[in-house]
């Protein structure tokens, strides 16, 4: 996997990260309230330890449904104290008693109920409570560029976990692309798919980060608006444009490759060619998967941030992003993390 470009100077001091699952804690928040009503029992869930497809094959198997009855709208870590929502698919079922489901791992904490399946993505955010032990930084610095943060936001990258272990999803794709092969499954195939376009995501954003326009509008530029995955195209940067982009309304984009004519034209055209086409075996693979051209934003703004010091070396962070953004790309820019899960 290569390096990202970072958007300061680079990471201003060492902390130990994800010492006990309590030190990340995350608490999704739906972009729709359940109706109350319907064949889809919603059920609000605190888990600790656990992979989210765990807890959808263990409500699977309690329920007494196929796995498929069980959706959620994302997928949250293991090593950690995530809440988020699960939808069990009972059509004219009675529900099981719920509460026997709890124990040191699972706790359920709300039941309501649908007329539809939860979809994936439909999240309006997530806030995140994260403790960092073991903190060794220059404190001025350190300050410095976590307000430089909480104003002007990091570089939108998809982070490891979206890859799989030292980059192992990119390596099957790239075998079965080179290949010619099909897919084993729906699930894996999905799973590659998202890991390739990441992947290519990244390198143009770590190109525009490198560049220093990121955070800037290009000639060229497709801008995503502010809260949505719509973008629009302009022709020259003008006033508006840049107001706009200071005050967060919109942000310059990355290709996410697909099927489907590419938007943006002159310079930022040239760099993301160029970049694409040195990985012609993705970009080919996605073209004959039919996968769908669509667009990210480059920048994501954490809301609601803020530090505390538990301790001389402890640090709280707390804050909120979007559905499809990643903690650990705000962290990189503050600390180098020693994982210290287990």
């Amino acid at each position: 996997m290569p390096q990202l470009s970072f958007s300061n100077d680079g990471a201003l001091g060492s902390g130990a990260f994800r010492c006990t699952p309590e030190d990340f804690i995350v608490n999704e928040r739906l972009s729709f309230e359940p109706s109350g009503e319907g064949e889809h029992v919603f059920l609000s869930i605190e888990k600790t330890a656990l992979n989210t497809d765990d807890v959808a094959q263990m409500l699977a198997k309690f329920s007494s449904v196929k796995r498929r009855d069980v959706a959620y709208a994302g997928m949250k870590d293991r090593h950690a104290v995530t809440t988020q929502t699960f939808s069990v698919h009972l059509p004219g079922k009675s529900a099981p008693d719920w509460s026997e489901l709890n124990s040191d791992n699972i706790n359920i904490i709300g039941v309501s109920r649908h007329k539809k399946k939860l979809r994936t993505g439909a999240i309006k955010n997530n806030a995140f409570t994260i403790t960092i032990k073991n903190c060794a930084v220059d404190e001025e610095s350190f300050h410095k560029t976590f307000l430089t943060i909480k104003n002007d936001g990091v570089p939108n990258y998809f982070m490891e976990q979206r890859f799989g272990r030292n980059g192992h999803n990119l390596l099957m794709a790239y075998d079965i692309f080179s290949k010619g092969d099909v897919f084993k499954s729906k699930r894996v195939k999905g799973l590659l798919l998202s890991a390739v376009r990441s992947y290519l995501f990244n390198l143009v954003l770590s190109q525009r980060v490198n560049d220093g326009t990121w955070n800037k509008g290009l000639t060229g530029d497709a801008f995503v608006l502010a809260g949505t995955r719509q973008f629009f195209v302009e022709e020259s940067i003008t006033e508006d444009i840049i107001d706009r982009l200071e005050s967060h309304d919109i942000h310059p984009s990355g290709p996410l490759y697909g099927v489907g004519a590419a938007t943006t034209h002159s310079v930022v055209e040239d760099i993301e060619q160029l970049i694409l086409k040195e990985h012609a075996v993705f970009c080919d693979g996605l073209l004959r998967e039919k996968v769908a051209y669509s667009r990210r934003a480059l920048r994501v703004l954490p809301k609601k941030m803020c530090i505390k010091d538990i301790d001389e070396t402890t640090k709280q962070l707390s804050f909120e992003l979007p559905s499809g953004s990643y903690a650990t790309a705000v962290l990189r820019e503050l600390f180098i993390l020693k994982n210290g899960a287990r």
